[in-house]
């Protein structure tokens, strides 16, 4: 009796949502895929549908119903909760938008005691990185206090949640973080330096930075790749700020001006107008985030915004997908203006896939320490 094999039960007998459950664990399992239950707020919707076709054995879904109360305050639902009990959940945020900010933050501290396994939160923009410090007495520095409401979020059983941030302003920000959480800096510029190697692969290519902290930051990844670095500085001439070329020479190049976000744009046009007269052959641009200006009219002051750098002489602008929002504007502006925009959206799911399988290199943390 002792050695007689104990009885399994007849997989009939479970319930028809575990039994997927449990082929679809197996399936992930034996072929060696990092599995994710994905979570996104509908702005997002871009990269979770990008990240399912790119590998849908190791994405799956759970959908949010993001209701509000009559009061306009969140009323959020959860679907299927129950698969996150057993799950790696992967969370994508968009808090660029301060009136959606409570919404998902609320989904942020509640996944985590559903019994998740483990968190991966993508916060693929940092919107406050820009205000990062006080330089006199009266500022308040926005992104610590965004930090510290991050920070909040409990604990999974399989440790502290990551949030993953593309090119944050500022990198002094992780430490602004406290031990709950992990931050894991991300780099959009093995995009770039992709498309340089294969669609540029014939053309005589320097990369440029609008100012030195760009060049820093970035500068060594693409010296180490072999191609001639620049970089722009504004001096006074009389009782103006010009911008001149600090180093390098783009005579006779094409010039892609490289940053981690643009705002309204000036520098990076005074920059391009500059390369120009140095004998530039082309400019082109690589922003990872195209922020622009916000107010009461932000859609307005967006699509100004377009139609300057659209009309600036750029050869290409290159933004990726991180700010939701943008791009959007964007591509219906490329389709009422067919194939004459100059602008094209680069999507992040494909860095952001190979980091969550921990395929060969983490180029997009290798960008940051090159």
């Amino acid at each position: 009796m002792a050695n007689m094999p104990r009885k399994r039960p007849h997989e009939d007998s479970l319930p028809e949502d575990l039994q997927k459950l449990v082929a679809h664990q197996i399936e992930a399992s034996l072929s060696g895929r990092n599995k994710y239950i994905i979570l996104a707020h509908p702005s997002m919707d871009h990269i979770k549908k990008a990240l399912i076709e790119l590998d849908p054995l190791s994405y799956t879904e759970v959908k949010v119903d993001w209701r509000e109360f009559e009061s306009g305050m969140p009323n959020i639902f959860i679907e299927e909760v129950h698969k996150l009990l057993p799950a790696h959940v992967l969370l994508l945020l968009n808090m660029r938008r301060k009136e959606i900010l409570l919404d998902q933050l609320s989904l942020l501290y509640a996944i985590p005691r559903y019994g998740c396994r483990s968190l991966t939160v993508l916060l693929p923009f940092f919107p406050t990185g820009t205000m990062e410090r006080v330089d006199r007495e009266g500022e308040v520095a926005t992104a610590s206090t965004l930090s510290r409401m991050i920070s909040a979020v409990p604990m999974t059983p399989g440790g502290p949640a990551r949030f993953l941030i593309f090119d944050i302003h500022a990198l002094q920000i992780r430490f602004y973080f406290q031990d709950s959480i992990l931050p894991v800096l991300l780099s959009a510029m093995p995009l770039l330096l992709n498309l340089l190697k294969t669609r540029y692969a014939s053309e005589d290519v320097a990369v440029a930075f609008p100012d030195e902290g760009a060049k820093k930051r970035f500068g060594g990844f693409f010296e180490k790749e072999g191609y001639p670095v620049l970089f722009c500085s504004k001096v006074r001439e009389g009782d103006k700020r010009v911008v001149r070329v600090a180093e390098g020479d783009p005579q006779g190049k094409h010039v892609f001006i490289v940053d981690d976000l643009c705002n309204t744009g000036g520098t990076v046009l005074a920059c391009r107008s500059e390369l120009e007269k140095r004998g530039a052959k082309k400019v082109s641009v690589f922003v990872t985030h195209g922020v622009f200006p916000q107010g009461t009219a932000w859609l307005d002051y967006v699509g100004l915004s377009w139609q300057k750098f659209e009309g600036g002489g750029f050869d290409r602008i290159f933004i990726t997908d991180s700010i939701p929002e943008t791009c959007s504007i964007f591509e219906e502006r490329k389709v009422s203006q067919g194939e004459k925009s100059h602008f094209e959206v680069i999507n992040l799911a494909p860095a952001l896939h190979t980091y969550l399988q921990g395929q060969v290199n983490y180029d997009a943390r290798e960008a940051w320490r090159k």
